[in-house]
């Protein structure tokens, strides 16, 4: 009997897993962007230190073939104290537990491709054993955009620590490490797509299966609230590019009535989208 934790989807020759590989906060108004404290604080209430509730949602895809591909690696375990406090890190959860409850092992995974590079999407790929690192996924090769992997290297960033150049490093020495060159087919039925703005290089993973299409648009659109074109991330390195991409995102995933799987909001993992007079809003998706 699955846990009733795992929220899971069949599409197609896929089977589609949220996987909870960690719970944090961060703080509302950086979420938010220029959007008024008044505003937002009624869409999403904050604690005594103005942060927000926030989850690490990746996505475990099992597909027919038997290649096993996981979306994001989440922000990991390996906090000092002042990081646990300052994110509010909760440590009873993370991906290599929430994969077991899904019945997965860390070696069964054929491939990590990540959205970008930032700790809070690949810090978990990595594991500290005796105070030295090791890949969490030693059998996995780890596919991310080759200019993403140039920006994380230099830093390359709206915050100092959004990118750890020594995670970045270790994996291109530990593991299977390949850059892709823009928009690509992965596997049949699994692409990735450019969409810039929160990182020049951030990119959107798409599965389509049967019938049925699902997107995972990370960062661009991290919560059901960033469903409001101007309620964009001051994490954003190119706002304006946010701004028009999850517009043009929108309506592809309205028109096509794809699923949407969320990388950041503590709700439901899957939605799909509908049109309402206060605009477009997130319907939750029922899962096994």
């Amino acid at each position: 009997m699955l846990n009733p934790s795992i929220h899971r989807l069949d599409l197609g020759g896929f089977r589609v897993t949220s996987i909870l590989a960690g719970r944090f906060s961060l703080d509302g108004g950086a979420m938010y962007g220029v959007v008024p404290r008044p505003l937002w604080s009624r869409a999403t209430p904050p604690d005594d230190r103005h942060r927000i509730p926030m989850t690490c949602n990746c996505l475990l895809v099992e597909a027919d073939s038997g290649e096993r591909v996981l979306f994001d690696a989440g922000i990991g375990q390996r906090f000092d104290e002042r990081g646990r406090d300052l994110f509010a890190v909760d440590g009873n959860t993370s991906l290599t537990g929430s994969l077991r409850l899904a019945g997965t092992a860390p070696e069964q995974i054929t491939h990590v491709l990540f959205s970008h590079l930032h700790f809070d999407h690949c810090a978990g790929a990595l594991v500290s054993d005796s105070g030295r690192l090791r890949p969490t996924f030693p059998d996995a090769i780890h596919l991310v955009q080759d200019g993403e992997i140039e920006d994380g290297m230099r830093g390359h960033s709206i915050m100092k620590s959004s990118y750890v150049s020594e995670d970045i490093e270790c994996l291109r020495a530990s593991t299977r490490f390949e850059g892709i060159d823009g928009n690509q087919e992965i596997l049949p039925g699994l692409s990735v797509e450019i969409t810039g703005g929160h990182t020049a290089h951030h990119q959107a993973i798409w599965l389509h299966g049967g019938d049925q299409s699902l997107v995972y648009p990370a960062d661009l659109l991290p919560t059901r609230q960033h469903l409001r074109p101007y309620w964009i991330m001051a994490y954003d390195m190119f706002p304006h590019d946010t701004l028009t991409t999850k517009g043009l995102f929108t309506r592809r995933i309205l028109d096509d009535q794809c699923i949407i799987a969320w990388d950041h909001d503590p709700g439901s993992p899957f939605s799909r989208l509908s049109e309402t007079n206060e605009g477009v809003v997130a319907i939750d998706v029922e899962t096994a």
